[in-house]
């Protein structure tokens, strides 16, 4: 059987807002000054998961697929722009 060790702090709401990750977690994750973030609240939680950056390799593997999808679909650059526009106006 697989022993889970759950460690705990408590940390308070302050008046803007802001929460203190303590310590001992900012040490063990390695956490730097300037580090983003995505919060997410589910069933009463709050979820935090850390942003990275993709390596160069996961950056142009991605520009590759949406270049193979821009040609299959027969895209073109004024369809981006479109499509840029149409989201920023949302």
């Amino acid at each position: 059987m697989i022993e889970i060790k759950m460690e705990f702090e408590v940390t308070r709401l302050g008046e803007r807002g802001q929460i203190v990750i303590p310590q001992i977690f900012r040490e063990h994750l390695k956490l730097k000054k300037g580090e983003k973030f995505m919060v997410m609240e589910q069933g009463g939680t709050i979820l935090l998961k850390r942003l990275s950056p993709p390596t160069k390799e996961e950056f142009e593997q991605l520009l590759k697929k949406t270049h193979e999808h821009a040609r299959k679909h027969k895209l073109t650059e004024e369809d981006m722009w479109h499509a840029i526009e149409k989201t920023r106006r949302r």
